[in-house]
């Protein structure tokens, strides 16, 4: 493997989990919002939406990016695949 693919590869692992905290984060803001009747709350977690959008896109890109530009094979491939179906979920639970 190519030392670029695996620096991307790399970025990409970082870009998940960061996707992921915010997610997780915000599940616990929307579940504490509800406990405690917080509509400032709820509205924090509304308005956070618009980023994990945003990063989702731009993770999409990056994977698709990586897939034109590398032509990963065997396992590289299925991580990004993977990633990008991680993603898409990740979004819509964030949702």
């Amino acid at each position: 493997m190519s030392a670029h693919l695996q620096r991307e590869i790399e970025r990409l692992k970082k870009k998940i989990l960061s996707i992921s905290a915010r997610v997780e984060a915000a599940i616990q803001d929307a579940v504490r919002s509800l406990k405690n009747r917080d509509p400032a709350l709820a509205e924090k977690v509304i308005e956070g939406d618009a980023e994990i959008d945003r990063i989702e896109v731009e993770m999409e890109e990056d994977c698709l990016k990586v897939l034109a530009l590398y032509q990963p094979v065997a396992a590289d491939l299925r991580y990004v695949v993977a990633v990008l179906k991680i993603n898409n979920d990740l979004e819509r639970i964030g949702d």
